[in-house]
């Protein structure tokens, strides 16, 4: 019973992660891109960490070593800080049913990375899953557009920066797991991703200090910011405690079917601006094969 617990957690961060996303889609209408990241990310870090204190002492949170330090700094910087600008980007461009299933693609991306730079060995199950990958790529880049809003252009040049967005995620997500993977060797991983985010607060905020000083977020988006930064805390927590119950295998293949979650939701709550598409379903489904067939 204690890895169906496992899975239980891993559902509820992937179920909270989609709805996330397209919370966050309604947080940026209107809204700077730059300002908003690094307000929902500023709330994110307060409450994950009241979160965490509630479950680790604060000796928990002193790392071990320097290279612990160093590597949470990285975990920062790549994986919240530079992503979440990306990915929110990605949002509002294309929509959660699009850009979800090319962020989320980055385990892949640190599969094929790994092979390349830390000499481990190409599977045919790497090889299978980045053929699947790259064939739900192309379904869902030819599939007919989101519908923009009142504030977003037409224009094939603000998806393509879009898509540009979401690839950069997955690079940028699938590098940085390492880094995540190290940090934690030397501190809870709870720790680990409040330090980071408040590591990623500040660079987002210096970010759009630097990018967009004269942006703004309206009051009106401050409440689905708000939902946005809750949903996250209630992922990371429950993400985390998965690893406990039951393996990281099952884990990482339950939260990476993400993409298939957000076409039905998608279609239920934003119907008309998803527009939801047999091509985007079936190049969902490919992602999320090629991934799970990667990890598994």
């Amino acid at each position: 019973m204690d890895h169906m617990t496992g899975i239980l957690f891993a559902a509820i961060a992937a179920l909270a992660w989609t709805f996330f996303s397209f919370a966050m889609k309604t947080a940026l209408r209107d809204a700077s891109v730059f300002k908003a990241a690094a307000g929902v990310t500023g709330l994110n870090a307060m409450f994950v960490t009241i979160v965490a204190l509630f479950i680790i002492s604060p000796a928990d949170f002193v790392p071990k070593n320097t290279d612990t330090i160093f590597y949470l700094g990285l975990a920062g910087v790549f994986h919240v800080g530079l992503a979440r600008i990306f990915f929110y980007t990605a949002i509002q461009r294309l929509g959660p049913s699009r850009a979800i299933p090319m962020a989320m693609s980055y385990p892949v991306v640190t599969a094929v990375t790994a092979a390349w730079f830390l000499g481990e060995p190409v599977t045919a199950a790497i090889l299978g899953g980045l053929a699947l990958l790259l064939g739900g790529i192309v379904l869902i880049v030819q599939a007919d557009p989101a519908r923009p809003g009142t504030e977003q252009s037409a224009a094939p040049s603000w998806r393509i920066v879009g898509w540009a967005s979401a690839a950069i995620t997955a690079l940028l997500w699938g590098i940085a797991a390492t880094f995540f993977k190290k940090a934690a060797l030397g501190v809870h991983p709870l720790a680990v991703t409040s330090v980071s985010l408040w590591v990623g607060f500040t660079v987002s905020f210096l970010i759009s200090r630097w990018m967009d000083p004269k942006g703004r977020v309206p009051g009106s988006s401050w409440r689905w910011l708000l939902l946005s930064a809750a949903l996250q805390t209630v992922a990371v927590p429950f993400y985390v405690l998965a690893f406990t119950h039951t393996l990281a295998v099952r884990v990482t293949a339950i939260v990476s079917i993400q993409p298939f979650l957000a076409i039905p939701i998608g279609w239920l709550i934003m119907r008309e601006a998803e527009n939801i598409t047999p091509r985007l379903a079936i190049g969902a489904t490919l992602i999320v094969g090629g991934t799970i067939l990667v990890i598994l």
